[in-house]
């Protein structure tokens, strides 16, 4: 398989060069960035309570629901909010769904780029 032409970054004045977008220093600082601005978990409202909800999901629905849905067997590890809290979504467990790492990422990227996903 042929490799991609490589580019400098993205980030104006870096000169590593990456087959495309940032490179993983400006990918991580862009990330602590992002969760500067967000706030610690316990702000954003997943404290004790919360730990005890998700742990009640993960133990009725321990696959991961997209997963299952698909035909595949995986092991849920995250819990999600089908519509997201930034968007009006509560923490009622019809609002929640298990959901393995993979799913849970390509959702939220999704989110964040206005996409809409199960």
């Amino acid at each position: 398989m042929p490799h991609k032409p490589l580019r400098p970054c993205t980030e104006p004045g870096c000169p590593t060069l990456v087959e495309r977008g940032r490179c993983s220093a400006h990918q991580q600082a862009t990330r602590q960035a992002e969760d500067r601005e967000r706030g610690s978990a316990a702000a954003r409202g997943y404290d004790a309570r919360w730990r005890k909800l998700r742990l009640m999901v993960l133990s009725g629905e321990p696959l991961c629901r997209v997963c299952r849905a698909d035909g595949r067997v995986t092991a849920a590890t995250l819990v999600d909010h089908v519509t997201p809290k930034s968007q009006g979504g509560s923490d009622h467990p019809t609002n929640l769904q298990p959901l393995c790492a993979p799913c849970h990422d390509a959702k939220t990227s999704g989110e964040r780029h206005g996409l809409r996903r199960g």
